[in-house]
């Protein structure tokens, strides 16, 4: 049925997506294929051939996620296709992304499938904006992450209605502002879990921080970033 229903949509985002091709035909003429695992920094996800990464000792009172694991760098086909699962709504590319993403993590060791000791929480965007866009794209691929790992997903975060984060320089005036996210009644799911914390871009990594701290407070064990892509 889940394979039926992927089908529909896949054929719904054709004919009514703007143009939008099937995820499986996309990935296969830009033959994309996830980067191997660990071929980026683990705590900040940068390519390493890019440039020599610091980021793998942890700093005292750091409130980044332990590990990053991406499909790749925001870059080429990859970053087309996460422009248009948020703003075209493409769904099923959302899935299919999220199933590839949580093949990563079981490929770079991080959870087994079936852990009940795993769940997946998506980065949430304001009502609003979800509202406006027609999709949770991060719910989408989260949800997807879940499925093909066998572990559970739960909405623990809500965010308020905010600007964007679009570079670096906005990180201070973000962190000085009141905090962004906080945690829904359902976020005792996540007390002694190792969640991971799935969103579909990491760009400076602040937005990551944020909502892995709240988390914490809310008792998580341990967590863990997913994100489709990259800022390198």
């Amino acid at each position: 049925m889940t394979v039926l229903l992927r089908q529909l949509q896949a054929i719904a985002d054709e004919l009514l997506g703007r143009g939008l091709p099937a995820p499986a035909d996309a990935l296969r003429r830009a033959r994309f294929r996830p980067d191997p695992p660990w071929t980026w920094c683990e705590r900040c996800g940068v390519t390493m051939q890019e440039r020599a990464c610091r980021c793998r000792t942890r700093r005292a009172g750091d409130a980044a996620p332990e590990w990053i694991v991406r499909l790749g760098a925001h870059a080429g086909p990859l970053r087309s296709w996460v422009v248009d699962v948020k703003h075209a709504g493409w769904e099923s590319m959302a899935e299919t992304l999220g199933a590839a993403l949580g093949q990563q993590l079981l490929d770079c060791g991080l959870i087994s499938r079936g852990d009940r000791g795993v769940v997946i929480v998506p980065v949430p965007s304001p009502w609003l904006r979800t509202h406006t866009r027609g999709i949770d794209h991060a719910g989408a691929i989260a949800t997807a992450v879940a499925r093909a790992c066998t572990v559970r997903c739960c909405t623990a975060l809500r965010q308020r209605l905010g600007a964007t984060q679009v570079d670096a320089d906005a990180r201070v005036d973000r962190i000085a502002r009141a905090q962004r996210f906080s945690a829904r009644r359902r976020a005792h799911r996540v007390v002694g879990k190792h969640v991971v914390l799935v969103d579909d871009v990491r760009t400076t990594g602040a937005t990551l921080a944020e909502a892995a701290a709240v988390l914490r407070l809310a008792g998580a064990g341990r967590v863990t970033g997913a994100v489709v892509s990259v800022k390198d």
